[in-house]
């Protein structure tokens, strides 16, 4: 999860290691977010704002990147 999007502020980008669609809508339920946060293609994310934004920001399990180029970076080394 990026720490804030830096195109939008106030907004966060929450991506799944493994480009899980379940586990982010998983992810979105427990955090309280819309369906209409979560964005298909190819690279699935959730769009977190407001409340469910700082719910995911708090949890100890989601690493925090300062930037959403660090985030990005990080999941492709990955691969």
């Amino acid at each position: 999860m990026d720490q804030e999007n830096i195109y939008a502020r106030g907004w966060s980008h929450v991506l799944s290691t493994t480009n899980d669609v379940a586990e982010l809508q998983a992810f979105a339920m427990r955090v309280g977010a819309p369906a209409s946060a979560l964005h298909l293609g190819k690279w699935p994310h959730l769009d977190l704002k407001l409340i469910p934004r700082a719910r995911a920001l708090a949890l100890p399990e989601v690493r925090v990147f300062r930037r959403t180029s660090e985030m990005l970076r990080f999941l492709k080394a990955r691969v």
